[in-house]
């Protein structure tokens, strides 16, 4: 009997983050050249391809579709294969990579290729906003807004985060929130509110240190109004995975949230979105088949 070969797609960002990616094809079908898989290699040329060609490598019966870029590009094609059993993987390449780097997944790109090759995966929770999914960290306030600037810059990477942050974070004021949080309602006038899946937004900057993806529930981080003065410390406790332990921040674990603001600005994965006055936000535990190391499985 002929054994059967797996089909693994590849969807490659080309502009993702600042990592130059003319090698990333050639170093894929090097890796799998003397494999026992058929592989497909597509590159997006704009926004929502990732998507479109997720969806289609799911119907057409493919084993898995690898993500190849940022935590937005793993959003895309998370948003293509929703509600599909196909198993998803990432080669990371993008400017945080902060999924990634939450699952464990190697950030050189022939480690990850070896995670993919063992197609060991696990089933993860993602959460739906407003009839998006997240997989990640997603939110309003403060980070919504660098999101949004961040997405017309034509430069991208931790640099060009770091320039907004510094302009921005002076003169940006506390907004006020009406949250309802598995039917009880609360009311918060705050710096930024997080939807977290995972602990990080990226590049290790860690928003719920103890998020897992796995527990069936939504991580809501709440940072309250603080002193700008202490901005560094914030900051430092962000880096260290210590922000839970600040007093000026709340994590609720919830099944169920909605979020009133007067903005309309919110981000999904780090992507600025503008329909978010209202946000109906729950969890789906169990939802993604997702492509791991097998010895990060207890650590999710």
């Amino acid at each position: 009997m002929i054994k059967k070969k797996k089909r693994i797609a590849f969807i490659i960002n080309p502009i993702s983050g600042t990592n130059n990616k003319r090698n990333i094809k050639s170093k894929i079908e090097n890796f799998f050249s003397n494999k026992d898989f058929n592989i497909n290699i597509t590159l997006t040329t704009k926004a929502g391809d990732a998507t479109q060609f997720a969806s289609q490598f799911s119907d057409e019966g493919y084993d898995a579709v690898i993500a190849v870029g940022g935590d937005g590009t793993v959003n895309e094609v998370v948003n293509g294969i929703k509600g599909k059993s196909i198993a998803m993987g990432i080669i990371p390449s993008g400017s945080g990579n902060g999924f990634a780097r939450h699952i464990h997944i190697p950030l050189r790109t022939e480690k990850a290729l070896k995670v993919i090759s063992n197609l060991y995966t696990t089933e993860v929770d993602t959460i739906t906003i407003n009839g998006r999914i997240s997989v990640n960290v997603s939110g309003v306030g403060f980070d919504a807004m660098v999101a949004e600037k961040f997405q017309k810059l034509s430069k991208r990477g931790i640099s060009s985060y770091a320039k907004i942050i510094i302009k921005e974070l002076p003169k940006y004021t506390a907004q006020s929130y009406s949250i309802i949080i598995d039917g009880k309602e609360i009311e918060r006038n705050a710096f930024l509110l997080s939807i977290a899946n995972s602990s990080q937004f990226g590049n290790n900057a860690y928003i719920s240190p103890k998020a897992s993806i796995t527990d069936g529930k939504i991580d809501l981080c709440i940072v309250n109004k603080f002193n700008k003065l202490e901005s560094p410390i914030f900051a430092q406790r962000v880096m260290l995975g210590t922000v839970d332990r600040s007093k000026y921040v709340e994590i609720i674990r919830a099944k169920k949230i909605e979020i009133k603001q007067e903005s309309n600005i919110y981000h999904l994965d780090g992507d600025a979105m503008t329909d978010g006055n209202k946000l109906i936000i729950k969890i789906n535990p169990g939802a993604l088949n997702m492509i791991i190391p097998e010895k990060s499985k207890d650590k999710i």
